[in-house]
């Protein structure tokens, strides 16, 4: 462990390169404001399990156990450097900080200590390197460079490139905890010509994973090692949690590495810590002698991100292709004999992320054609087929598609790591409710599922602010932020939240290509209350909102009707197209309720006055109530305005039991609601419509709403022949609210009568 000589030989070294700072770590250490811990039990155990540490200021200071005895005073002499640059830095600002943002202070503090260890590394050096002030660049996806494009466990997207030497990078190394890997690491690195030996996982600009490779040549035996390689670790009493899958992005990326420009490599090995034995294991690699593994044919987590990773829009060069295609027959091989559960689980989830390939077919064709041939000795191969088949992303030679198969559906399992184990009423059941719903047997195969990838941030500033896109984006990788009264952020928001929106563009691209007439983007988190600068009421990113401008920008669509069907009012929504008449925003919702607006009188504004209609509902409205609505009002304002597509914020907070909605609306009501609106864009609109999922906060009423709904937008029989029942209910909401709507409307719509 780390003691009183190991700091003064340290502090002696820093004060040769910066007598001032060298100055000022003496008088702390003098005055016992630098210590060493108590030696006893307890703390010998401790410094065995998370390696050595010392105190500075009171603070615990951990030190890489493995990066300390690799490098010695070194790592201890730019630990030392990084706490003074943040405690002059809380020094400032102590004089004269009075209140803000807690985690801003926070930052800036850390960031002061990692530009104190860069300035202090700098100084050591004769000349310093060029292009040190170019920023962190991602590759050209097009170039064929040493780069690879992938997601992490979470879905989270990422990049296996290359580290760039820059100031930016060096105050990320500086300021996070990368064993083997430090600022000094890096310079030397570049001085001795290895640097381009070091690969990062960088993903939204930050640096999440490290690796050092080397190449052993001879003439019958090139062997590539992994000589470092290390994942971003939290500091002593941080909150965030580290991203998982960082380690298996990372071995995924040199796999790719080795079989696109150096296939003339016999295998892959490296020396491990006996800690990570089981990991090495499960990803393949194969014990040669203590603490040695080499890797040859890979398995468990990091077969599925090996197909996401060769999953590029780049042509695949190298062995890339056979490998892949090899690996695939033996998976499904496996499948043929009564392999253990956890093998079976790991070739199953591999086999299915290469029947979703986005970019390169052959690793859904061949994973179909040995399904087909082994279909009768693998269980699960009649799922498998009919999710590559769903998919629309292959087809069996001489099929063709059932012609009553025309609805379009988004439902991606990566919705539910959104608010992921912490109690909430927005929670992943709802989806899971829904896709229930999907499964029942009266829809199979009258849907297709889409494959679907993130919305860029440039799409985003369509609606939102950048500031607001910032604020957001800088939630990514925190337990838990608070946006407003009911709406928070975990680990992964950020990233389903863009997925979310992405999945609602995939859906718009399925109905404008032709794919389908229309379609459910069955997403979380929800998106109508979410207005441009701020998120509410369980809202980030406005999905419907950025469909409509999707719709505009990418397929030149013109004129486009939102009909919020929910019942809270789509506050967001109003707010993007208040001014805007080439969109005409209908809401039906309670009122008053929750967020308070969405009067009669709020009609628009400028241009767009008379392009936003209010339907206020009173509490209790039920089937009835709402199919007079769609008669008197939604159907004559579709046809004065005749919309080219028509998009619906459906929630099901409408449901009789729903415990946030107040309303009485049944399943039955929600399939004729349902068949009434397609009846709509098949008159106005040459059938076109997409429902984006909004509320609904029961989840029985999600499944059995869900499938009255999904039934007829599959255009099936429920057998609910006697609908009698939603027109007799006796409600209190009243017919003078439609002819306060119709009285308020009718001056720019004569069609309401």
């Amino acid at each position: 462990m780390i003691k009183r000589e190991h700091l003064k030989m340290a502090i002696d070294a820093i004060s040769v390169v910066d007598p001032d700072s060298g100055y000022g770590l003496q008088e702390l250490f003098g005055a016992a404001r630098i210590t060493i811990p108590v030696v006893d039990a307890f703390h010998e155990r401790d410094s065995a399990g998370r390696g050595f540490h010392y105190y500075f200021e009171g603070q615990r200071v951990d030190i890489p156990k493995t990066a300390f005895v690799a490098d010695g005073i070194g790592t201890l002499e730019q630990s030392l450097v990084f706490k003074l640059g943040e405690l002059r830095k809380k020094q400032i600002l102590a004089a004269g900080w009075v209140s803000g943002n807690v985690r801003q202070l926070a930052d800036d503090i850390r960031r002061a200590g990692a530009e104190s260890v860069v300035d202090h590394e700098l100084r050591r050096l004769t000349a310093c390197p060029a292009g040190l002030d170019e920023p962190l660049r991602m590759p050209d996806p097009r170039s064929f460079g040493p780069h690879f494009f992938g997601h992490l466990s979470g879905g989270q997207p990422a990049w296996f490139m290359p580290l760039p030497l820059t100031r930016a990078t060096m105050l990320q190394v500086a300021g996070q905890r990368f064993e083997f890997f430090d600022v000094r690491f890096l310079l030397r690195s570049g001085s001795d010509d290895s640097l381009p030996w070091i690969f990062a996982c960088i993903s939204q600009q930050q640096i999440l994973g490290l690796v050092k490779l080397q190449l052993h040549r001879h003439a019958v035996n090139t062997r590539l090692e992994i000589k470092y390689v290390a994942r971003r670790k939290p500091q002593h009493l941080d909150t965030e949690a580290p991203p998982k899958g960082v380690g298996t992005f990372l071995l995924a990326g040199v796999w790719m590495l080795w079989n696109t420009f150096y296939h003339h490599v016999r295998h892959i090995f490296l020396d491990g810590e006996v800690g990570a034995r089981q990991f090495y294991l499960d990803c393949g690699f194969r014990e040669q002698r203590l603490c040695r593994y080499i890797l040859q044919t890979p398995g468990g987590y990091l077969l599925t991100a090996i197909a996401d990773m060769a999953d590029d829009s780049r042509s695949p060069r190298g062995r890339v292709r056979s490998r892949l295609e090899a690996l695939i027959g033996a998976s499904i091989k496996r499948l043929r004999s009564v392999a253990g559960r956890r093998g079976r689980e790991s070739a199953l989830r591999f086999i299915t992320r290469c029947l979703m390939s986005r970019y390169q077919p052959y690793p859904a064709t061949t994973a179909l054609a040995m399904l087909l041939k082994y279909r009768t000795r693998v269980p699960e191969a009649s799922v498998l087929i009919d999710l590559a088949t769903r998919t629309g992303k292959v087809r069996i030679a001489g099929e063709t598609p059932d012609s009553q198969t025309t609805v379009l559906v988004v439902n991606d399992p990566r919705f539910a790591l959104h608010l992921q184990n912490v109690f909430h009423l927005e929670s992943p059941k709802r989806v899971e409710a829904f896709n229930r719903a999907l499964a029942d047997p009266s829809i199979a195969g009258r849907w297709h599922a889409l494959t679907i990838e993130p919305a860029e941030r440039e799409q985003l500033l369509w609606v939102h602010t950048p500031d607001y896109v910032d604020r957001l984006e800088r939630t990514s990788g925190r337990q838990l932020v608070t946006l407003d009264m009911d709406t928070q952020t975990t680990e992964r928001s950020w990233e389903v939240a863009c997925l979310a929106v992405g999945g609602v563009f995939g859906l718009m691209d399925g109905i404008c290509g032709g794919r389908a007439l229309r379609g459910i983007a069955a997403v979380r988190p929800p998106g109508h209350h979410a207005e441009p600068g701020r998120a509410m009421g369980f809202c980030l990113l406005n999905n419907v909102a950025l469909a409509a401008r999707y719709l505009q920008k990418v397929h030149g669509v013109g004129r486009i009707m939102i009909v919020d069907l929910d019942a809270h009012h789509g506050n967001g929504t109003q707010a993007v197209f208040y001014d805007d008449d080439s969109v005409l925003f209908v809401s039906t919702h309670r009122f008053p309720a929750y967020p308070g607006t969405g009067n009669v009188g709020e009609i628009g504004g400028g241009r767009g006055r008379g392009f936003t209609v209010n339907i206020p509902m009173n509490r209790g409205a039920g089937d009835r109530d709402f199919a007079t609505v769609i008669h008197r009002i939604i159907e004559p304002l579709a046809h004065g305005f005749r919309p080219e597509f028509i998009l619906v914020s459906l929630g099901f907070d409408l449901y009789q039991h729903d415990r946030l909605g107040g309303m009485r609306v049944t399943p039955e009501g929600y399939g004729m609601l349902t068949d009434r609106l397609i009846e709509m864009a098949d008159r106005e609109c040459r059938g076109r419509i997409a429902f984006v999922l909004e509320g609904g906060y029961s989840v029985k009423g999600i499944e059995e709403c869900g499938l009255k709904f999904i039934q007829q937008l599959c255009k099936i029989d429920s057998g609910d022949s006697d609908r009698s029942g939603c027109w007799s209910q006796r409600s209190p909401f009243v017919p003078a609210t439609i002819a306060k709507v119709i009285d308020v409307h009718k001056v720019f719509w004569p069609q309401l009568v």
